[in-house]
């Protein structure tokens, strides 16, 4: 019980309110600048909302360049707060129990800011394209004539935008957990969101490199960054354990 109510003061405390109103002013102007972006491409090809919203969920500037930066701006604070440690580990009995719920909190804000990228992107395309859900032949013949196999739209357009989703979700989640190690490692939140944006960078045009987005292929990216997650995870265990966090700084 009492790790239960340590977890759940991580989450209250940890939510950076002034960041999250930055995060969302972006996230919206992004969304209607990509919106207009594809409505010039539209003219040859009558895309619904669905595929517009696809466009842009697999759009390397967006998901790595922008909501990438973005992301870890937002969440790269919530290690240091509040003495990075000190009276929360006593909260929690345990270190293990302390990191377990700064996880969480990454977690927790990892969902919530993009399933805020989802929502507002899926609302501004909405507003300029109809609903379909199924794909149409332009937009299947665009992205073919891209380099894309049409094998990739052999699924309806909800899953496959789901997917994608889900893969880009596991990302930054990796880039959170990154983001923990570098701040157990380190003590300094500047350095923390250099090294996990420089690996997210990385990671995110590499996931991106493989252009299929068919259904198998969309699964197993999630299970590779699951797996890579957990891993890194284990060595935040170790360094937690190792950590002198009376002595840690946050700048």
């Amino acid at each position: 019980m009492k790790k239960l109510r340590g977890t759940m003061f991580s989450l209250s405390e940890h939510i950076p309110a002034a960041r999250w109103c930055l995060a969302m002013a972006v996230i919206a102007f992004t969304a209607v600048v990509s919106v207009y972006k594809y409505i010039d491409l539209a003219d040859s090809a009558a895309f619904s909302s669905l595929e517009a919203l696809f466009l842009i969920i697999t759009d390397i500037t967006n998901v790595i360049f922008i909501y990438l930066p973005l992301y870890l701006f937002v969440v790269c604070g919530i290690m240091f707060d509040s003495g990075f440690g000190g009276i929360e580990i006593l909260r929690c009995e345990s270190r293990p129990a302390w990191l377990a719920g700064k996880l969480i909190t990454y977690i927790v804000n990892t969902v919530i800011f993009f399933a805020a990228v989802f929502v507002i992107n899926y609302v501004v395309c909405s507003r300029a394209f109809y609903f379909s859900d199924t794909w149409s032949s332009g937009f299947v013949s665009v992205r073919v004539m891209l380099g894309h196999s049409a094998l990739d739209f052999s699924a309806p357009p909800i899953p496959t935008v789901i997917g994608a989703s889900a893969s880009v979700l596991l990302l930054y989640i990796l880039c959170g957990t990154v983001n923990m190690l570098v701040s157990l490692l380190t003590g300094r939140e500047s350095a923390a969101l250099f090294f996990s944006l420089f690996a997210g960078i990385g990671l995110g045009l590499l996931n991106m490199s493989v252009t299929s987005n068919s259904g198998a292929s969309q699964i197993m990216r999630c299970i590779v960054l699951l797996a890579v997650s957990a891993a890194v995870y284990v060595f935040c265990i170790s360094a937690v354990n190792k950590k002198d966090l009376g002595s840690s700084k946050s700048v």
